[in-house]
């Protein structure tokens, strides 16, 4: 992994564009911003397949994102609490993700 310092607005964009471009931007409560890309799962079973695949890939990296299980609706969300923002490495953990969507 990467040294773990948040991209700035226009870092952010750039590197998405060019590494993770199904991933949006968006900002949580507290204003820190985010990347996230949704799963929509024929059942359920097959989303939780889905999320088990996730959290293998995470574990290998020691880098985990949330995941927020809405039914056959998985949305994956990576930013670093330290970083307090979104760093390239979780631009990196978007991409190893991206062939499981």
């Amino acid at each position: 992994m990467v040294e773990k310092t948040a991209l700035s607005d226009a870092e952010l964009v750039s590197k998405l564009a060019e590494m993770a471009p199904e991933w949006k931007t968006d900002r949580n409560e507290k204003g820190m911003p985010f990347i996230y890309r949704v799963h929509h799962a024929p059942s359920f079973m097959e989303g939780i397949e889905f999320v088990h695949k996730v959290a293998r890939i995470a574990e290998e990296e020691n880098h985990h994102p949330d995941i927020l299980i809405h039914y056959k609706r998985i949305t994956v969300r990576y930013w670093t609490h330290t970083a307090s923002g979104v760093t390239l490495a979780d631009v990196q953990m978007a991409q190893k993700i991206d062939t499981l969507f």
